[in-house]
């Protein structure tokens, strides 16, 4: 890794959700990471360092799953298709040992966590087109990424929608 590259990754990384030091994140979450900084180069004069890794329990089982959103990276070298196009969102399940598995990855327009009501925190992912269930590329919609215990995998849904009668 050239010394820009890898002085941004260690950037990125300070700016975690919940601070931690690379060596910290288990290793594979760590070196997708790595491979962001590596494939996007230094970040632009005057950018700030993104937070590009949330650390946060998403399936209430008490170990951390990590998340990698590749939007949050400036990435300068990035055409602009290829910015309209999405970025890849990708979920890392912890396992006991400490280690991490990749889990869910979806081309998406951006994340975010949210706290729920019950004090859990969510992660909401914005998706387009075949994923918001329209064939029309340029459709965006906001999908909730729940766990699925059965299948051992995160998943993308819609958010319920209450109506009077189920109230």
């Amino acid at each position: 890794m050239g010394a820009m590259a890898k002085a941004f990754f260690i950037a990125a990384v300070a700016s975690i959700a919940t601070p931690l030091a690379a060596q910290e994140m288990p290793p594979l979450v760590a070196a997708y990471a790595r491979q962001l900084a590596e494939q996007c180069g230094p970040l632009p004069p005057g950018a700030t360092t993104p937070n590009l890794v949330d650390r946060v329990d998403l399936n209430s089982d008490k170990l951390d799953d990590w998340v990698i959103d590749a939007s949050r990276y400036p990435c300068p070298g990035r055409p602009a298709l290829a910015v309209a196009a999405g970025a890849q969102v990708t979920v890392f399940r912890g396992l006991e040992n400490g280690m991490a598995i990749p889990a869910f990855q979806r081309t998406a327009f951006g994340s975010r966590l949210q706290r729920s009501s019950d004090g859990s925190l969510a992660l909401w992912v914005n998706l387009g087109g075949s994923d918001c269930g329209d064939a029309k590329p340029d459709v965006r919609c906001e999908r909730r990424v729940i766990w699925r215990a059965a299948e051992g995998r995160f998943d993308a849904v819609a958010a319920e929608v209450k109506t009077a009668a189920s109230r």
